[in-house]
């Protein structure tokens, strides 16, 4: 009881519920009307953004046995409170969160800076998000493209709430070239050099298309006669 009031900095806040996915991106989720109710009364609110620590647990621990374990854990904010009652295998717990100020991602996949202007793409998709947590996998899309972000680092701790802060994030290149066929990446191509190869049916090749500035202005001209 102490050490969740202490976490919650004076709120108490812990629920075992139900896991329903949602169409949507970011960290946010949907709680019970209940909990609504529950958080208002100890004045949460007022305490700023809502952030919760989520933990899969197994079934024993709904039944009460002595060998719960809790499987993965990660922090995540709220986006309303409409979802059914239910009881089931995610522990919901109210957490205070530092604000960040250093990230270290790594993309899983080849190609993320070559993404044109990629800084921006996954400052875009940042703002999707509440919070951040040491191994969560952010994905950022660009196009029909979907790159795979882990968190590797975080300060000043391993959670924290990236709300109202600018936050230094550091990306550091994949260990080596994916071995999986289906992965999708962005190959420099030169304007006016040629490449040829087989590209088997349903499958597809991407390009980042490089074009010299000179090049661009005739181009540009020619577009506004």
């Amino acid at each position: 009881m102490e050490e969740n009031l202490l976490v919650g900095r004076g709120v108490m806040f812990y629920h075992v519920l139900k896991a329903v996915t949602y169409q949507g991106n970011g960290d946010k989720i949907k709680l019970p009307p209940s909990c609504f109710t529950e958080l208002s009364e100890q004045a949460a609110f007022d305490k700023g953004p809502l952030h919760f620590r989520l933990s899969a647990i197994n079934q024993a621990s709904v039944s009460g046995r002595k060998d719960d374990q809790k499987h993965g854990t990660t922090h995540a904010s709220v986006l309303e409170f409409t979802v059914e009652e239910d009881t089931s295998l995610i522990e919901v717990r109210y957490v205070w969160l530092p604000k960040g100020t250093h990230a270290k991602l790594k993309p899983n996949e080849l190609g993320f800076s070559d993404i044109p202007n990629h800084t921006a793409v996954l400052e875009t998709s940042l703002c999707q998000h509440a919070t951040l947590s040491q191994d969560d996998v952010l994905t950022v899309n660009h196009g029909v493209l979907a790159y795979h972000l882990r968190v590797l680092e975080l300060k000043p701790s391993s959670s924290v709430s990236v709300l109202e802060t600018n936050i230094e994030v550091d990306i550091v290149g994949p260990d080596s070239a994916s071995q999986r066929t289906n992965q999708h990446v962005l190959k420099r191509f030169i304007l006016g050099t040629s490449e040829c190869g087989i590209v088997e049916e349903g499958n597809y090749r991407y390009y980042k298309l490089s074009i010299e500035e000179e090049t661009w202005v005739r181009i540009s001209v020619k577009l506004w006669v």
